[in-house]
């Protein structure tokens, strides 16, 4: 069997494209992939979606270095400093667009990708502010359950295209 091993480099060169999405980091501190976030900056990429209940500061890097157009997230930061002051900056300026989840939310909206399946139901963002812009955005509908007929609120699925 051909090995399948290769250099950082030749991944993220053969796996990132400008343009693409990525789920990063979705862990705590220890298991921040900082090689990988440095050799896409490294590489230049641009226009990049970052996706992640967990945003930690490789997220607020990679915007710093203008590789991000989009985020999709609860919250960029680092925990033990707060707000990341790029991510804060280019949302501010109009530089990176926000796509504003709850932890919940965006992990159901993975989950929704990884069970192969357009969207999950959910109640955890009724009641919210960030449902009106999700419903906006085309990320969310509002829909009466077929079951109950209670309200709920049905999550678009999230692929990313690396992970």
């Amino acid at each position: 069997m051909a090995s399948k091993l290769t250099s950082l480099e030749d991944a993220i060169a053969r796996n990132v494209w400008d343009g693409c999405s990525i789920a990063l980091g979705l862990a705590l501190e220890h298991s921040i992939p900082f090689a990988a976030v440095h050799e896409i900056i490294r590489q230049g990429k641009r226009g990049l979606t970052l996706i992640g209940p967990i945003s930690d500061m490789a997220f607020d890097q990679l915007i710093g270095a203008g590789c991000v157009g989009k985020v999709m997230a609860a919250w960029v930061g680092n925990v033990s400093h707060g707000m990341g002051y790029n991510f804060s900056r280019a949302v501010e300026s109009g530089q990176v667009k926000m796509i504003d989840y709850s932890n919940l939310a965006i992990a159901q909206a993975i989950l929704a990708a990884a069970l192969g399946i357009p969207c999950i139901p959910t109640k955890t963002l009724l009641g919210s502010d960030m449902l009106s812009s999700l419903v906006a955005e085309g990320f969310a509908k509002l829909v009466e359950c077929p079951f109950t007929g209670e309200r709920m609120v049905m999550l678009k699925a999230v692929k990313p295209d690396v992970a």
